[in-house]
């Protein structure tokens, strides 16, 4: 008799539960990427941490953070919530973990652990790649790690694209970063200033419009 009403209020649960979830999501994607926030949008999720949750959530709630963290230019509290807190990295959150860190990592000037891990997550990460899941940021992550190693000369077709079809502005504004660092190895100074420029526009609120 009551079997009927259980499953109607379970079903009603994870509904409703869904919608809090794009709500969340809806609400910190302004934060960073409309707002440009990324203070903020770390200041909300240490509120979410607060919170009673699942080992899952709280994971994802971590990850979500170096996002903040990253952007804000706090590279070392990135990696230390990435490598130390978070516990295992949920599934389909692999491509935004080790994006975040190892960017983190070379940012920091961590080239050869930046390496280290990339080597470490290769076979993780190309299932992306494979699936066309999260691929932008797969293929954004190898296209970084050749411009700190030296091969950005490569990739500057590449960073011409994402700046024209990048869905956030911060990536866009990494691209820019690239390019006139790249731009500015070969002495086209110009072409430097004027993509580190549009790196800083674009990088509004972050690390980026302080470089």
């Amino acid at each position: 008799m009551y079997f009927p009403l259980i499953i109607i209020v379970i079903i009603l649960y994870f509904a409703y539960k869904r919608h809090v979830l794009y709500k969340q999501a809806e609400f910190f994607n302004k934060l960073l990427y409309i707002d440009k926030n990324p203070e903020r949008y770390v200041d909300e999720t240490d509120e979410l941490l607060l919170k009673i949750q699942s080992e899952r959530e709280r994971n994802i709630n971590l990850i979500q953070k170096s996002t903040g963290l990253f952007y804000s230019g706090m590279f070392d509290e990135a990696i230390n919530i990435l490598e130390q807190k978070v516990e295992k990295i949920p599934s389909n959150w692999q491509a935004l973990y080790y994006h975040n860190l190892i960017l983190s990592l070379f940012f920091s000037g961590r080239i050869d652990r930046a390496n280290d891990v990339l080597n470490e997550a290769k076979e993780a990460i190309d299932i992306y790649l494979k699936k066309n899941v999260n691929k932008t940021s797969v293929e954004f992550i190898y296209a970084a790690a050749d411009f700190f190693n030296g091969k950005g000369k490569s990739r500057d077709e590449y960073f011409v694209n994402i700046t024209k079809s990048a869905a956030n502005d911060y990536r866009i504004a990494l691209s820019h970063y690239f390019l006139s660092k790249i731009y500015e190895e070969e002495q086209r100074i110009d072409e430097s200033e004027e993509y580190m420029d549009k790196a800083r526009i674009f990088g509004q609120g972050s690390f980026i419009e302080h470089l």
